[in-house]
């Protein structure tokens, strides 16, 4: 994590760091999935960064760093409705 932090606290110390218009994101958000789900998802993940690391320095293109996190959570409280329900 502190490593992520670091490259991007780099990033934002850069002269002309603009993060909207360099498409800068973070997104987070529950999944459920099954374990078999989750290998799923990875696989197609890789399959799709997997499809570009050969790209090589050419005009018009930049680096970018790519990090993904994956850890289960615990679930949320059942909500009291829906434990009568």
């Amino acid at each position: 994590m502190a490593a992520l932090l670091a490259e991007f606290n780099a990033y934002l110390d850069r002269p002309g760091a603009d993060p909207f218009a360099d498409s800068v994101g973070y997104r987070q958000g529950t999944l459920w999935l099954s374990p078999d789900e989750l290998t799923e998802m990875i696989g197609a993940l890789r399959d799709v960064l997997r499809a570009r690391a050969d790209n090589e320095p050419a005009p018009g293109r930049s680096p970018h760093l790519v990090s993904a996190i994956f850890f289960p959570i615990e679930e949320p409280p059942q909500d009291r409705a829906d434990a009568a329900g």
